[in-house]
């Protein structure tokens, strides 16, 4: 189907009184109206094909719901100043890869988001157990868990080379799980206070003299 800016001009009849010459134009005449009419029929039947309309030669509220199908739309042809919605929930798609860009005052749900792809160091948060993270490494970490792994209980995980440190509450008397000796270290005195009603418990046996290697239990002879 040929376009408008394209269709022949209809020029005057020539200014001769040979008939053959008359007659010829009489035929170019017809074949241009009838060309002219089967393309406005199908324009007003609601086809409105790219090679009907000229560059801003038709606007958005010219053109009939569902007139023009994707197999119309040639790939790069709709550009991002064309396309005016007022939720980006209103274009139903896989948005992809999108690699710049500023998003403000928005609810994400069931999303990993991450500081890095792929490297380190990073920061995580998601929507499993770790849900909030930060990695040097695989095997270094610090990560804070709704659900912990010992007992259900929140979790708060520190990692270094395969060693970890977990506090976590798993009973009345239990905070702090090593998987290694536990070292607490201050430059100046370290203090338990617990409540007047309560005790700081720990087993003669096992609090021992850092200079002799004796427990206290040996060191007063009752073991």
């Amino acid at each position: 189907m040929s376009t408008w800016s394209d269709a022949p001009k209809i020029q005057g009849p020539p200014q001769t009184g040979d008939v053959a010459v008359l007659l010829d134009y009489v035929k170019k005449l017809a074949n241009i109206t009838a060309k002219m009419a089967k393309d406005l029929e199908f324009i007003l039947n609601g086809n409105v094909a790219f090679d009907n309309i000229r560059t801003n030669g038709i606007e958005a509220k010219n053109i009939k719901a569902g007139s023009i199908t994707t197999e119309k739309l040639q790939a790069g042809s709709v550009t991002a100043d064309k396309i005016m919605v007022n939720e980006l929930s209103a274009i139903s798609a896989n948005l992809g890869h999108i690699i710049a860009g500023l998003i403000e005052s928005v609810e994400i749900y069931g999303s990993y988001i991450a500081t890095r792809r792929g490297g380190y160091p990073r920061a995580e948060m998601s929507q499993t157990e770790d849900m909030f993270s930060t990695y040097a490494s695989p095997s270094s970490y610090v990560k804070m868990a709704a659900v912990g792994t010992a007992n259900g209980s929140p979790q708060l995980t520190l990692s270094g080379g395969g060693d970890s440190v977990i506090l976590y509450q798993q009973s009345q008397r239990s905070l702090l799980h090593s998987t290694k000796n536990l070292m607490v270290s201050s430059s100046y005195d370290i203090e338990l206070s617990p409540s007047s009603r309560g005790r700081v418990w720990v087993s003669f046996a096992q609090l021992c003299d850092n200079d002799t290697g004796k427990s206290l239990s040996e060191l007063l002879g009752l073991g």
